[in-house]
């Protein structure tokens, strides 16, 4: 912070003995340290905040950038769109997809099926009288 060096100390430690005196030289020492650790605490909290502002500067600087990005983004996707919406026909298309069915008959392992109930046999359904089909229809 000061850059002094050890010669600098020793003179400026002779010089204040020599003015000072033993009797008041603690005293000062004590006085000199206390003035110098509030103003290494004040020069550290200076240069930390400095350094926070600086790290909110830039995270503020990215944001704007991301968000011309994403403004960018979204006026050419507008664009897109719009020129996919004059292209495509104005009449609509009915959907003639037809589905086909197919009969899958199910497993004898599975359990609650037609082949399992007629192995098995439960009385649960047949006091029920749920109907069950024969056949699962499933589309494809």
């Amino acid at each position: 912070m000061l850059n002094v060096g050890m010669t600098e100390l020793l003179c400026f430690a002779i010089a204040a003995l020599l003015v000072l005196g033993p009797e008041k030289l603690p005293e000062a020492a004590r006085f000199a340290a206390k003035w110098y650790g509030k103003a290494k605490r004040f020069m550290n909290s200076v240069q930390t905040e400095v350094d926070r502002e600086l790290k909110l500067s830039e995270f503020r600087q990215e944001i704007q950038k991301e968000i011309e990005r994403m403004t960018e983004i979204e006026q050419r996707l507008q664009k897109q769109l719009e020129h996919l919406s004059k292209s495509a026909p104005t009449t609509k298309t009915e959907n003639t997809t037809a589905y086909k069915y197919q009969w899958l008959t199910p497993s004898p392992l599975t359990p609650f099926s037609i082949n399992h109930l007629k192995q098995h046999g439960t009385p649960l359904f047949t006091a029920a009288n749920i109907p069950i089909q024969p056949q699962l229809k499933i589309a494809v």
